[in-house]
């Protein structure tokens, strides 16, 4: 195993280090970007059954850590601070069963806190950005993603499909943010944002 893979394993292993203090902002920002996501398709009527199962183990994750994401956030800008109750709300709706309104909920908070995604949208294709993103994809990620368990309550999604459906701004989040499954499986995302634009021009190229 290359010094690449075992650096990349290690911090998976371990956990991403203590974020620097303008980090913590962009941090909720993909949490509920990632969320609004998440409630988008549990509202969706043709979301298989198993799958809401896994929507909802990943929805109770996040909203179980949202509110230290925001008070670490608030902590580091005082200036602008994101009220706690918007989450108390998140909360609530979820507990209560209202997919709709929790999308609802989320998507107004998305609003409020938009992703900054200046670095990949327009997403700038290079022929080392694609090599680059092929490479990083056949040694650390092909593993998990190549085939996508369709009885799987949290499949490792196929991420060339992913780049094709998904909201473009709701893909960058999940790039950044990692591995969103449950507490026992969810990780920090290890790459760069330009590591994470090589992957992304080679998604969206379409390779198998």
């Amino acid at each position: 195993m290359g010094r690449r893979s075992l650096a990349v394993l290690a911090l998976l292993t371990v956990g991403a280090p203590a974020l620097a203090a303008g980090e913590y902002d962009r941090a909720l920002r993909v949490d509920v970007a990632v969320l609004q996501g998440d409630a988008r398709l549990l509202a969706d009527p043709a979301t298989p059954a198993i799958r809401r199962t896994g929507l909802q183990a990943r929805i109770a994750s996040i909203l179980g850590t949202l509110d230290m994401t925001v008070r670490e956030r608030n902590n580091h800008s005082p200036s602008a601070q994101i009220p706690l109750p918007a989450v108390a709300a998140l909360r609530a709706d979820f507990r209560q069963g209202r997919p709709e309104r929790l999308l609802r909920s989320a998507t107004s908070l998305a609003t409020t806190l938009p992703l900054d995604t200046t670095y990949f949208i327009p997403l700038t294709q290079t022929p080392l950005r694609a090599k680059t993103g092929e490479d990083l994809y056949r040694t650390l990620c092909i593993g998990c993603h190549q085939y996508s368990d369709p009885h799987a309550a949290n499949p490792a999604p196929n991420l060339f499909d992913m780049a094709r459906s998904t909201p473009s701004t709701e893909f960058v989040a999940r790039m950044l943010g990692g591995v969103h499954g449950v507490p026992r499986t969810t990780l920090k995302n290890p790459f760069s944002d330009e590591e994470i634009a090589s992957l992304m021009v080679y998604f969206t190229a379409g390779h198998p």
